[in-house]
């Protein structure tokens, strides 16, 4: 599988952005409450980067050890199908964090231009936006954390 293309990312972050400030202003026009994010989505989304990062460290750490690669016992390979699932795993937790990421920068938006909303609900959305950021990096870290060895030849050129 090859990496994530920016302009997917890009598009899903969009995607979420219009999503976030369509539903504040809706909600507001309709007189509802803002729709902030609980705080166990606040305190889940940094946990889920953490978590897929410490899932793909031991891919990382028999890339790293099949590279330096000389003589003696080869590096035990981890279990492929394992490798595999992380990666996917990897590649959906940077998507899902590309789409929060828009979304709470989109609410943000929303409460700091059109809004006259009470304070208190800044600091939620920016705490949801850098949660949402630190899901897609720990996505984008394990995804490249699941990259194949470089064979011992290549970058001899």
């Amino acid at each position: 599988m090859k990496s994530l293309p920016p302009t997917q990312l890009g598009l899903f972050l969009a995607i979420g952005l219009v999503a976030g400030l369509s539903s504040s202003q809706l909600a507001a026009g309709f007189g509802y409450s803002f729709l902030v994010s609980p705080n166990t989505l606040l305190a889940v989304l940094p946990v889920i980067a953490i978590g897929i990062y410490a899932a793909s460290y031991p891919i990382y750490r028999y890339r790293k050890k099949t590279e330096k690669f000389e003589a003696g016992p080869r590096p035990t390979r981890p279990n492929p199908f394992y490798a595999l699932r992380v990666l996917v795993i990897a590649r959906a937790v940077a998507l899902t964090g590309s789409l929060f990421s828009g979304w709470h920068l989109g609410q943000w938006i929303w409460l700091i231009s059109f809004s006259v909303a009470p304070a208190s609900l800044v600091l939620p959305t920016l705490l949801g936006l850098l949660g949402s950021a630190a899901m897609l990096g720990g996505g984008l870290l394990a995804e490249f954390n699941c990259r194949a060895p470089k064979d011992p030849g290549e970058g001899a050129e």
